[in-house]
């Protein structure tokens, strides 16, 4: 993860920039914790996580795994394409 995936991550979760799990993603470099922050802000880590890992396996997959990856979850079709 980069920090540029950070930013894509928290512009794309919903969550503002500010809060604290947004920040904690943004900054470099990241900082791990979340487990420690308030119940409260649990649902925002949560959509921060699951958008800045898709930004970061997005650009991993279009740089080290184009064309010769194996792994068959890069490979799923959208439901609406499978059999």
């Amino acid at each position: 993860m980069t920090t540029a995936d950070g930013h894509a991550g928290v512009a794309r979760s919903g969550v503002k920039p500010t809060a604290n799990p947004s920040v904690m993603m943004c900054v470099d470099p990241p900082r791990y914790g979340f487990a420690a922050l308030p119940a409260d802000e649990h649902v925002k880590a949560f959509r921060v996580l699951v958008s800045v890992f898709s930004v970061a396996d997005t650009r991993r997959r279009q740089t080290y795994c184009k064309g010769t990856c194996g792994h068959s979850w890069h490979n799923l079709r959208p439901p609406d394409e499978r059999p």
